[in-house]
Formats: C-alpha cells, structure tokens, sequence
C-alpha cells in the first residue's frame, strides 16, 4: 500500500464532510474545526491539494492525518481504513 496513493485518491472533502459542515469560500472550504471549540470557521480544505488546515490549533495534513486524529487511531491504521475505503490491496 503506497501512502502517496492513498492520500491522493482519498478525496478528503468527502470525508471531512461527513463529520462537519464544510462552506465554500474564496480558495478553500471552511468550517468549524472538529478538533476543538470553534466558532470563527478557523478550518480550511483545499480540494486541489486535498489538504486541510487548522488556523486555530494548527492541526494540518491530508486524509490520513485526518482519519487519524477524528477516529483517534494510529497513522497506520488509518492508512489501512482509507486504503480498504479505495480499494488499494494492503501492505
């Protein structure tokens, strides 16, 4: 399993949508982060990059950070779960 891969055909707004609502804003989504209490839309998802970014707690990465840290697995288990998600044959 190639993280590179993974993290590339993970859509991660699909993903982050299933957990917060995310809205469209001049180059990026934004919502409320899910890591903590936000009020100012402080969390930004970039489509194109497939990256997201916390202003308020500095959390940053790509699909598997995320499923890391909202499921609170390790990065290895996470790579797994997106890696089964899409298909991709394991180790």
């Amino acid at each position: 399993m190639s993280l590179s891969i993974i993290q590339s055909k993970a859509d991660l707004a699909k993903i982050i949508s299933k957990h917060i609502v995310l809205r469209e804003g001049r180059k990026a989504l934004r919502g409320n982060c899910p890591f903590h209490v936000d009020q100012s839309d402080s969390f930004m998802v970039s489509p194109e990059k497939n990256v997201f970014k916390c202003f308020g707690c500095g959390k940053e990465g790509g699909p598997v950070e995320f499923v890391m840290w909202i499921e609170n697995v390790s990065f290895d288990a996470a790579s797994r779960r997106l890696a089964q998600a899409l298909g991709i044959a394991g180790d």
